[in-house]
């Protein structure tokens, strides 16, 4: 028999477990390039070990999606945390920088199974008419934990060592298993909206070809995938690399401007959800697009911590306004489909982009320098936004 959902058991079940998880991810942001590049490798190297991250959602990305399908949301998730859990410790402990490579692909997979099944149960669970507000409280919930965590890693690498962040890693990722253990209910037979009889497709080349043809579906995916390559190239590669090698700021000033950011994605989350329920998903994506590729080539021009922290304010901001659209659209347009495999399909896309972001500003970086790094993003996200502009699909039922 289903239990009743209520707005209180959606906060504790999945929200509250988030904000654990969330505040220890973000904790290693402002060192992991620094912590990377300890180990005497270049700049091109050093982000191996932040897309090495994405790597292992990638590969996990759709396989984590038909196991949910398959045997359920919960146990494919308390599995992720737990292996997160255990590769942030092993991560401080490592010795050598393939060591710290190896740790982080696995921890990875353990954030695909926990991101795609938090995902799916969220599309479980959500209607289309209250999907954007509804994700706009939960994403708020995340981000107060995403914003606190690269102050407290700067503080903490700068008092005990560069290591220490990875030690608050694995205790806030503990916490988030135990809270999971307790709080979360399977979600799998919550079909809102949903024809059954899918899930038995799950395996098939039909489906995914279906999800691939589906216009809406695939624009979302092109818009996070957008998204992705900013967040990874821009806020977690490019802003501490230029923070500490051309600004000459330490751990702790840059672990600020990182949190400023999130905490502007913080402010306007919720005004969003609205938006996205109101005006619909496109009217939403397509300002937050351009804004974004604006902000890639404002950071050249800054030239100390103030100037940065500004800067990271309305990066966050546009980031904010347009990272639960492609979601949403998304979620929208797979009603009728496996929720596991979609969601894990519509990863793939995000994880690319955090794979290639890293790589690709870290090679122009070495080549042209970062200056030239901030303009090639800035050009990318614009591309993207005339993309979306010219080819998206709205989603919202009262809008279409």
């Amino acid at each position: 028999m289903e239990e009743k959902r209520t707005v209180i058991r959606d906060i504790l079940s999945i929200y509250v477990p988030a904000f654990f998880l969330s505040i220890g991810m973000s904790i290693v942001s402002p060192i992991l390039p620094t912590y990377a590049r300890s180990f005497d490798v270049s700049y091109t190297i050093a982000t191996i070990a932040i897309s090495i991250y994405a790597t292992g959602r990638l590969a996990a990305d759709l396989p984590v999606g038909l196991l949910g399908d398959r045997v359920g949301r919960r146990p494919v998730m308390l599995t992720g945390i737990a292996i997160i859990t255990v590769t942030a410790l092993l991560c401080g402990f490592a010795s050598s920088f393939w060591e710290l490579v190896f740790y982080r692909l696995l921890q990875g997979v353990g954030s695909a199974m926990w991101q795609t099944m938090r995902q799916t149960m969220l599309q479980d669970i959500l209607k289309p008419e209250e999907r954007g507000r509804t994700l706009g409280y939960f994403q708020s919930l995340t981000l107060i934990g995403s914003s606190a965590g690269p102050s407290i890693g700067g503080i903490l690498a700068d008092n005990w060592g560069i290591r220490a962040p990875f030690y608050a890693y694995a205790l806030g990722s503990l916490i988030c298993f135990i809270l999971s253990f307790f709080l979360i209910s399977e979600s799998k037979n919550i079909r809102s909206n949903n024809q059954k009889g899918h899930e038995s497709e799950s395996l098939s080349w039909p489906i995914i070809k279906r999800l691939l043809m589906n216009a809406g579906f695939i624009t979302a995916c092109i818009a996070t995938l957008a998204n992705a390559l900013q967040r990874q190239g821009t806020r977690s590669t490019l802003i501490p690399l230029y923070g500490d090698a051309v600004l000459k700021l330490n751990a702790t000033d840059i672990g600020y401007a990182l949190s400023l950011a999130t905490f502007a994605n913080l402010f306007i989350t919720i005004p969003t959800g609205y938006a996205l329920d109101k005006f619909g998903r496109k009217a939403v994506l397509v300002p937050s697009l351009a804004l974004t590729s604006v902000m890639a080539w404002i950071f050249t021009l800054t030239g100390d911590f103030n100037q940065l922290a500004l800067a990271c304010i309305f990066l966050g901001l546009s980031q904010g306004i347009g990272g639960q659209a492609p979601l949403t659209m998304a979620s929208d347009s797979t009603m009728d489909e496996p929720h596991g495999l979609s969601m894990g399909l519509f990863r793939v896309f995000t994880d690319v982009g955090f794979i290639i972001g890293p790589i690709m500003v870290g090679a122009i970086t070495d080549l042209y320098g970062m200056i030239i790094a901030f303009y090639s993003m800035a050009v990318v996200t614009f591309v993207s936004m005339v993309f979306v502009q010219v080819f998206a699909k709205e989603t919202l039922p009262s809008k279409k």
